[in-house]
């Protein structure tokens, strides 16, 4: 053994760090942190037998386009732009435009998604089947026309933003299972490699699209159908507010393989200043359906009761609480 090597002993020796001390020490520490560390472990009750099929035709105007024109923005207009802003005047941008029209026709009408959820004898309210009528946007937010867009990855404040406005709310990681079940088509996943900040750059929002609007054109997909695999969904989660270090972090979930398996499980340590090609918001109107009764979604997702209905987490929602997108 080396003279510094003996010497390096002796002075852990000498403060008593023998190694069963060194051993009750993690010990001591993995019992003192185990409350913090299990608060941020993700946990979901699964209910595989709960199905989601499309309600028919059935297309549904979002009130706040009624009345405003026709986008005349095209996505490579607006990505011109993007490519000269920083990450939060993107964001408010990003706001702006789809709350002022500028999206496709498509994303100005919600379809109907209808789940059936199985018996759950380990949950009293799941002791019967109900049957939950959802109306969603049909694919990511976007800015653009019918022939020109792009999906634009955002933080959770302009989600939210825009979820107000809307009338809409964020999905929980549940509800995005359920879309996928009502897919009407069904894409490989394309990842791009990591490198740096790269996927970050509105030029590489701008890609990803173009790859996904060219796989559309060979399968023959239009926009406006449900089709997985495009992207990972910001979605809310009570483990977000239970989290002891990242209080505002965004939460993604999902970009499912066409076997139905999620590349993406549910990923809290991104802090919502942070977006990459890979994130989407899909929302979903805050007007449900439950057994014919309806109600207001965000409330239905805080019920200590009603939330189970909409979420397999093991708590319910908590209000949200990012801030305003003004910087």
């Amino acid at each position: 053994m080396s003279n510094d090597r003996l010497n390096s002993t002796s002075k852990v020796w000498k403060l008593g760090m023998t190694p069963f001390r060194i051993m009750v020490a993690v010990v001591v520490f993995m019992w003192a942190f185990a409350p913090a560390l299990r608060a941020e472990q993700p946990v979901r009750h699964l209910r595989p037998a709960d199905h989601a099929v499309l309600g028919g035709d059935v297309s549904v105007p979002v009130e706040h386009y009624r009345h405003l024109p026709a986008s005349r923005l095209t996505g490579w207009d607006f990505m011109l732009q993007a490519d000269t802003l920083g990450f939060w005047p993107l964001d408010s941008a990003i706001v702006s435009e789809v709350l002022a029209g500028n999206v496709p026709q498509a994303m100005r009408n919600f379809r109907k998604v209808v789940i059936h959820t199985a018996v759950t004898d380990s949950v009293p309210l799941l002791a019967e089947p109900h049957t939950i009528e959802l109306l969603v946007l049909p694919d990511y937010l976007m800015v653009g026309t019918d022939e020109d867009y792009v999906r634009m990855p955002m933080s959770p404040r302009a989600a939210q933003a825009i979820a107000r406005e809307l009338d809409c709310s964020l999905p929980t990681a549940y509800m995005v299972d359920r879309i996928n079940d009502v897919a009407e088509g069904r894409l490989d996943i394309f990842p791009f490699r990591p490198r740096g900040n790269r996927n970050s750059d509105p030029i590489v929002y701008q890609d990803h699209n173009r790859v996904l609007m060219r796989m559309f054109e060979m399968r023959g997909y239009h926009l406006g159908q449900f089709i997985s695999g495009l992207k990972k969904d910001i979605i809310q989660t009570c483990w977000r507010h239970l989290s002891p270090q990242y209080p505002h972090e965004v939460v993604i979930y999902g970009w499912h393989h066409p076997d139905g398996h999620p590349q993406q499980p549910m990923f809290l340590r991104h802090a919502d200043y942070y977006a990459d090609y890979s994130h989407g918001v899909r929302l979903v109107s805050n007007h449900v359906l439950v057994d014919g009764v309806h109600y207001n979604l965000p409330d239905l997702l805080r019920h200590p009761v009603l939330y189970v209905l909409l979420s397999d987490e093991p708590h319910p929602l908590p209000t949200e609480d990012f801030h305003d997108i003004n910087h």
